[in-house]
């Protein structure tokens, strides 16, 4: 079986591309430290919402999600899927 991958970083400029305001007081806020250890903070479920939307997306086009990461530029998020052709 093979596989295909994709790196896809959802960053404010995404979402607001998307038609979803991005709000400073009511976003996801993460800051990454120097040593590339990142922290989340005040999620609201509005913006839980606004990125299993997006995360479905990707999975109605049967992306299988490996993993997310927050980074300084965005949301990272690594997927996989299945190759149609052997």
């Amino acid at each position: 079986m093979k596989f295909e991958y994709k790196i896809k970083i959802f960053t404010t400029q995404n979402l607001k591309e998307r038609g979803i305001e991005v709000d400073s007081q009511d976003s996801v806020v993460y800051a990454c430290r120097p040593d590339g250890a990142c922290e989340v903070h005040n999620v609201t479920l509005e913006q839980l919402d606004n990125l299993s939307e997006a995360l479905n997306e990707m999975g109605a086009e049967r992306w299988e999600l490996v993993q997310l990461v927050f980074h300084q530029s965005g949301i990272v998020s690594f997927w996989k899927r299945v190759l149609d052709k052997p």
